[in-house]
């Protein structure tokens, strides 16, 4: 098995274990709706945060990289 597979294999777990978790907490459903959907919100801002960082620095990455190599190629 991949080590990618493994990985979304225990992603994927966990996520069900704390959705499971959550929907069997003693709260009404109401508030288990509520909380659940500001858990997710917060996920998805965290998430988004992240990803913008992560895209931030592979463009730096590749800009530089492709200066790098315009470099090289003038000066040959």
């Amino acid at each position: 098995m991949k080590k990618c597979d493994v990985f979304g294999f225990i992603l994927l777990a966990l996520g069900v274990g704390v959705a499971a978790g959550i929907l069997i907490a003693p709260k009404s459903g109401r508030e288990t709706r509520k909380e659940l959907s500001e858990k997710m919100e917060k996920g998805f801002e965290e998430a988004s945060s992240f990803l913008s960082y992560e895209s931030g620095r592979i463009k730096n990455f590749f800009d530089e990289t492709v200066e790098n190599f315009k470099n090289k190629t003038d000066s040959e």
